[in-house]
């Protein structure tokens, strides 16, 4: 691959994820984050993400057009695996 193909490639691998991410964000207007990372090497390999969100419940769905009730959410999640062995893990937590 030439280093324009490979420059594309990255670019998109970067932009695309968050367009994904993105788009629930603007849909709630409220608040939305997402962050992940991936890494390998000589020793193993590695993968971690986490989401969070928050919304008001402020809107006018609801028949008494006073909104829902508002919540929050948090997601981590983690791998990872080396010649030791490999292991797995995760957070959730909900209120609302």
């Amino acid at each position: 691959m030439n280093r324009k193909t490979v420059t594309r490639l990255a670019f998109a691998a970067i932009v695309a994820p968050a367009l994904a991410f993105g788009a629930p964000a603007a849909a709630m207007a409220d608040s939305f984050f997402a962050a992940g990372m991936s890494e390998a090497g000589p020793h193993g390999a590695s993968q971690a993400g986490v989401i969070a969100g928050a919304t008001s419940g402020h809107g006018s769905d609801h028949e008494d057009g006073k909104g829902g009730k508002g919540g929050s959410f948090y997601i981590k999640k983690w791998n990872e695996a080396g010649p030791h062995g490999a292991s797995e893990g995760g957070v959730v937590s909900a209120a609302g």
